[in-house]
């Protein structure tokens, strides 16, 4: 067995010229018919993107019907789908990983609930992610407290909210780098393809949405609403991602 490398990241694993394992397939088991992790993974990410998706929309005021309030309690419900979701993609990552294929083979193997695994992209991408989620759970917890001033919420609210976004382009950009020389993915007719580019526009939304959502006495009812479509679209491309990694295949 050798391994294939992008850097120091191993992304498939080999045999005789031929590819036994890439780092992706392992992780979410699409070998496997087996995939309840992977299910569960997705389902708590549409879980939070609905949620996300759902307060972004209704502080719209299109129909006004929510206060400001129950809006902030939306997201934060949301994000903490969005972080259950996270941890147990970071359990895929360190339980199925292509840098310790040994512990496959192992029938008495233990399960893994936390590891540093500094070799496998899907790993650094999966923890990258679920640090950000947990900022995401600071600033929509924050957002709570509409009473807090505006330099508290800048530091409580839109600082976690930016970097957490950081974190997930980081994230996106990571899982892209994992796939990217599979031959076996196929340009908008794979879709694991499709499940990665629409993460990363989701990621790209959320960024946006971040960089206006800063708290100034200056701030329009312009900035809002970019903000505010921005996150809206996002967590649809999120909640779009994890519906069609529910049928990812190998």
């Amino acid at each position: 067995m050798y391994y294939k490398k992008l850097g120091p990241f191993i992304t498939q694993a080999m045999k005789n010229g031929a590819v036994c394992y890439t780092s992706r397939e392992l992780r979410k088991s699409l070998f496997s018919s087996k995939r309840e992790l992977s299910s569960w993974i997705a389902t708590l990410f549409m879980i939070g993107s609905f949620w996300f998706a759902f307060a972004s929309f209704s502080s719209l005021d299109i129909y006004p019907v929510f206060s400001t309030f129950s809006i902030s309690i939306f997201y934060f419900i949301g994000s903490i789908f969005f972080t259950s979701a996270a941890y147990l993609q970071y359990l895929e990552s360190i339980n199925f990983d292509i840098t310790h294929l040994e512990h496959l083979y192992n029938k008495h193997s233990v399960w893994f609930w936390w590891r540093f695994r500094p070799y496998n992209l899907g790993y650094v991408s999966s923890a990258t992610q679920f640090v950000g989620t947990l900022l995401f759970n600071l600033s929509t917890f924050s957002a709570i407290f509409i009473s807090l001033s505006m330099e508290i919420k800048n530091l409580l609210v839109w600082i976690p909210n930016l970097l957490g976004s950081i974190l997930f382009l980081t994230s996106s950009f990571l899982a892209y780098l994992e796939v990217c020389h599979d031959k076996n993915i196929k340009i908008f007719r794979s879709t694991t393809w499709w499940i990665i580019w629409i993460n990363i526009f989701g990621s790209i939304f959320f960024q946006i949405s971040a960089l206006y959502s800063a708290y100034f006495s200056q701030s329009t009812q312009v900035e809002f609403i970019i903000a505010t479509v921005a996150t809206f679209l996002g967590a649809v491309c999120f909640f779009i991602a994890a519906l069609l990694s529910r049928y990812e295949k190998a």
